[in-house]
């Protein structure tokens, strides 16, 4: 399985291709950051003043790849960045092989989770791109693998670690953030039969995991910007491309100032809820849920351009995800008294939440569709474990 998802990548990259998009922001980012010491990301341009636009996590990925790899001009090192990030998708093929073995004890299930990433053109084609999803993606399993592990039993310093990969997480992409309330909760609501001493120690070792990874950013932020900035400035950006109701490609000035896009989108939302209400309910609940689900990131055209293949495939992967969806459901219906799968659909069901007010991009699906496969695997688990009550 590993050699097929290994040659299927290489086959499908497009090796050393022309930056696009937000690439060519990174890409200027990166070499300012190198060649002048500022850390600042303006879309298509160089920022010249620091700035908070996007978390660091991603960015320092590339710079370190450009420093180890090398590069000429303003020509980045995309054939080895590219390699390296298949590499990053093959091991997390593997870590969600684990991460299913803990929790379905399965191995045939565990290894059809596994063809499932392996498989799926989402993550056959996103190392292609140098974008956070396939580094994100890592962190995010690797992060569902602690959890995990802290809740079937391990030790104090597995939440320390939880808190760190969490920390890391919210550094490539910081919208999930909110779900460390939801994380202490069920650490305080699932572990107090352990006892309120070894409760308020697990939860401190997640909040100084976390405090420790984020803390550069904060105190950088501190002193180079002058003001207390705990994330990042550009939600008002995608905040305003998605408050145009069933319209994915919106005419909008992306130079404008992040800040006043947020004021901008804040403006529209609350006018299309008060004037519209239905279409803007609509829109900020099933419809973007439609245009996160029905299109898979980055395109089917890189795998094919036969329509009837990119139908099957698609049709597919909504099967896929809508039968995980309602594996997630399953779990909070029929596992409430179970940490373990309570805490994975409340991570499915918040990070769906945390992105519906952005733009309706499958980009922002990546993340939730290994999620859906743990639901469908879920579900799987749930008919053998009938099938041998059955036979016994």
């Amino acid at each position: 399985m590993l050699a097929v998802g290994l040659l299927l990548r290489c086959y499908y990259t497009d090796w050393n291709k022309k930056l696009t998009g937000d690439e060519v922001g990174y890409n200027k980012m990166v070499l300012q950051l190198l060649h002048e010491g500022v850390y600042g990301y303006t879309p298509y341009a160089y920022s010249i003043e620091p700035n908070a636009f996007t978390t660091p996590g991603y960015p320092l990925f590339l710079a370190a790849c450009y420093v180890v790899f090398g590069y000429s001009d303003d020509k980045p090192p995309v054939v080895e960045i590219q390699a390296l990030q298949i590499l990053i998708q093959m091991l997390s093929a593997v870590l969600f092989f684990f991460i299913a073995s803990r929790l379905f004890n399965h191995p045939k299930i565990s290894l059809f989770m596994m063809a499932c990433i392996l498989l799926h053109p989402a993550f056959i084609l996103s190392p292609l791109y140098l974008l956070t999803e396939t580094l994100y993606g890592f962190f995010f399993l690797l992060f569902i693998y602690l959890l995990i592990r802290v809740i079937q039993g391990a030790a104090v310093r597995y939440f320390l670690s939880l808190g760190i990969v969490f920390g890391i997480c919210i550094l490539i992409r910081p919208a999930i953030v909110p779900f460390i309330a939801v994380l202490i909760g069920g650490v305080f609501l699932y572990g107090r039969k352990n006892g309120q001493l070894r409760v308020w120690r697990t939860i401190s070792a997640v909040v100084i995991g976390f405090v420790l990874v984020m803390l550069p950013w904060w105190i950088r932020n501190f002193i180079t910007l002058n003001k207390v900035l705990l994330l990042a400035e550009q939600s008002g950006n995608p905040l305003l491309w998605g408050s145009f109701p069933f319209n994915a490609h919106p005419e909008i000035d992306i130079s404008q100032d992040p800040a006043e896009m947020g004021k901008m989108a804040y403006h529209r939302i609350i006018e299309g809820f008060r004037d519209h209400f239905f279409v803007y309910f609509s829109w900020y609940t099933w419809g973007k849920m439609m245009f996160f689900i029905r299109d898979i990131f980055p395109s089917l055209q890189f795998i094919t351009s036969n329509l009837w293949v990119r139908s099957i495939i698609t049709a597919l992967h909504i099967i896929g995800i809508f039968i995980g969806w309602i594996g997630l459901l399953k779990m909070v219906i029929h596992e409430r008294k179970n940490g373990m799968y309570m805490m994975l659909a409340l991570l499915a069901f918040v990070s769906v939440m945390l992105y519906l007010p952005f733009a309706p991009s499958p980009r922002y699906f990546y993340p939730v569709i290994p999620l859906c496969f743990l639901g469908l695997g879920y579900l799987i688990t749930c008919v053998y474990r009938r099938k041998d009550r059955f036979d016994s």
